[in-house]
Parts: structure tokens; sequence; C-alpha cells
């Protein structure tokens, strides 16, 4: 049976113990993050040269999923977080929030599918093997 649903999982397009992003995480990546980080992540969106510090190369990036959720909702600061370098952008999702009573809950929703986009992009741009 284990079988048969890895075999489906592949044929369906992805491997069957790799968890799927939500469907939302791309297009807020998009949204929010690639003018300044670029489309794979490296620092390289159109907003980037005019940008100082310029933004870093998420591809580059070791920090784990907790860590990056706190990058990119505040509550971690860095020097170029936190001010007009790049919004804290779990503010801007929380303000965005349609249903007030889920406010909180889908802002760390949306801050962990951006976290996780940004993971998968390193993912992506690691050498085979690595």
């Amino acid at each position: 049976m284990v079988r048969l649903l890895t075999a489906l999982g592949v044929f369906l397009g992805g491997c069957a113990h790799e968890p799927a992003l939500p469907q939302h995480a791309e297009a807020m990546y998009a949204r929010y993050c690639a003018s300044c980080h670029g489309v794979t992540g490296r620092g390289d969106g159109p907003a980037a040269p005019a940008l100082s510090p310029p933004p870093t190369d998420l591809t580059k990036s070791d920090l784990s999923l907790p860590a990056l959720m706190r990058v990119i909702d505040g509550r971690r600061t860095l020097r170029a977080h936190g001010t007009a370098a790049m919004p804290v952008w779990g503010q801007v999702f929380e303000e965005a929030a349609e249903d007030p009573d889920r406010r909180h809950r889908q802002t760390l929703r949306d801050v962990q599918a951006v976290a996780e986009y940004v993971q998968a992009l390193r993912a992506r741009a690691a050498p085979a093997g690595s």
C-alpha cells in the first residue's frame, strides 16, 4: 500500500514525503518580497539597487523556520529590518486580514507560508547532493 501511495504521489508531480506549500505562499512572496529579494530570492529584485544595505540573498540564509518567521513578522530585529529598509510584515499581514476574530491565526499562517517558501527557494538553489 505504501508503494502505491508513493508511486501515486510521484505520478501526480511530487514526492509523497514532501509537504506541499500553501497555494498562496508564492503569491505572497511575489507581492511582498520579490521586489527586493528577487523572484529567486538572491537579493536581486528590481528595487535592490536603491537599497542600503542591500537585500539579503535568501538562498544563502541558514535561518531555521522559526527564526525566519521571527524576521518576517518583526519579532527578531535585524539592523535592516524593522526600519524603512524592510517593513515588518507581520503587522502588514495582520492589518490586511479580513476576519478580526481570526487575525492573529491568519497572520501566523501567512508568515509561516512565506517562510516556508523562502526555505523552498533555498532548497532549489542548493547544489545537488548538499
